[in-house]
């Protein structure tokens, strides 16, 4: 079993009786610890800027049933839903949707994603099962394009129209009876195993090229800034030393000593990174430390915290750091990779744009660097850097 690891799920409707059938049959096969669920309202910040005990997660499972993405403009209507509005709101939201679930799954953690049928109180209600079902089948498409996501099928044995609750999904948002969400518990959990077996530790950011991510970049206006560490910089750099696991060259180390990081932090060229972006200030963020070795510039520790992943600040700090290694009459960057249980993403950043020299030793010639960085990146244009004294 992965140890403390959790299966989260997002939902557009409240999915709590799903947690004992979801979180039984995982513990049975061995998959995950437990599971945790993030209710629609708070559904975007997490899929932008998560919190940073997403290191814990194994990866999300995400429901969405379209109707909901309705339920707001029930007041604007007594029957049948005008078809002009409805349509624009579902247009809008599948568009948000995507670019965020894309964000999300740039992390590199899997992501199961599932439409459910929209036959309930809204559907019938306001008589939009049609075009909420035209809508889901788009949904579906879209997300069929997204590297690194699992799209799951309804199960068949849960077709039948008493599986609906209509009179809880009114008043409490609840749209399926408990066998349902027995059963669905079953077979999430079912997929998510065969997909980890497929999977193994394979699973790194493939999204260069994707236009709707590319497109939601540039609107985020990412800043990423790369300071010099002081004295007052310590408490930071401990916490992202030793919390940082799945994108630290080193790996998460909580069992590091004062004096290793005291010595990290006085011996080394050690740069504290902040990022902020339209959503939020997110702080400091992440940490490298270098030394000069001959004509190169060596990164031994660099490590940003899993709010800032999916924004592209893992290239801005390489851009930065390229200039660095440029001031210092350098002609090269190398990277020390230490192979731990979770850092496999970082191992697949280094891929994306340096020359392995070795399992554990990756090398970027400097002249190669904006090439590289153009290439790998899915929008180089979209962040802006500052390298502070």
């Amino acid at each position: 079993m992965e140890s403390g690891l959790i299966v989260q799920v997002l939902s557009s409707f409240n999915a709590d009786l799903l947690g004992p059938s979801l979180q039984g049959a995982l513990a049975s096969a061995g998959t995950a610890n437990g599971v945790a669920f993030t209710r629609w309202a708070n559904v975007r910040e997490y899929m932008l800027a998560p919190a940073s005990d997403t290191e814990g997660i194994l990866g999300t499972v995400v429901l969405v049933r379209v109707e909901d993405w309705l339920r707001d403009g029930l007041s604007c209507s007594e029957g049948k839903l005008p078809d002009a509005w409805a349509r624009q709101e579902l247009q809008t939201n599948l568009r948000e949707f995507v670019s965020e679930l894309t964000i999300l799954c740039y992390r590199g953690k899997p992501v199961w994603f599932l439409a459910c049928p929209s036959t309930g109180w809204i559907s019938v209600q306001r008589n939009c099962a049609a075009l909420c079902q035209t809508y889901a089948g788009l949904l579906v498409a879209r997300v069929r394009d997204i590297p690194q996501t699992t799209v799951l099928s309804w199960p068949a044995d849960l077709m039948a129209a008493d599986v609906d609750d209509r009179q809880a999904d009114k008043g409490e948002t609840v749209p399926y009876t408990r066998r349902a969400f027995d059963r669905l518990g079953e077979v999430v959990a079912e997929q998510i195993g065969l997909t980890l077996a497929q999977l193994g530790t394979s699973m790194t950011p493939t999204l260069a090229g994707s236009p709707e991510l590319a497109a939601f970049l540039a609107g985020l206006h990412v800043h990423v800034e790369l300071a010099a560490a002081c004295d007052t910089d310590r408490a930071h750099i401990d916490r992202l030393i030793r919390t940082a696991a799945s994108f630290s060259l080193a790996g998460e180390r909580p069992g590091i000593s004062d004096a290793e990081v005291d010595q990290l932090f006085s011996s080394k060229l050690c740069m504290l990174v902040s990022v902020s972006d339209r959503v939020a200030d997110h702080g400091p963020s992440g940490v490298v430390a270098c030394r000069l070795s001959e004509s190169a510039l060596v990164v031994e520790e660099m490590a940003l915290s899993c709010t800032v992943l999916g924004k592209q600040v893992e290239y801005a700090v390489l851009s930065a750091l390229a200039q660095t290694a440029r001031d210092r009459h350098c002609s090269s960057l190398v990277f020390e990779y230490r192979p731990s249980a979770r850092n496999q993403p970082i191992l697949g950043f280094l891929h994306s744009f340096a020359d392995p020299e070795s399992s554990t030793r990756f090398v970027l010639p400097l002249d190669m660097t904006d090439v590289r960085i153009r290439t790998a990146a899915v929008n180089p244009d979209a962040w802006t850097l500052r390298r502070a004294a």
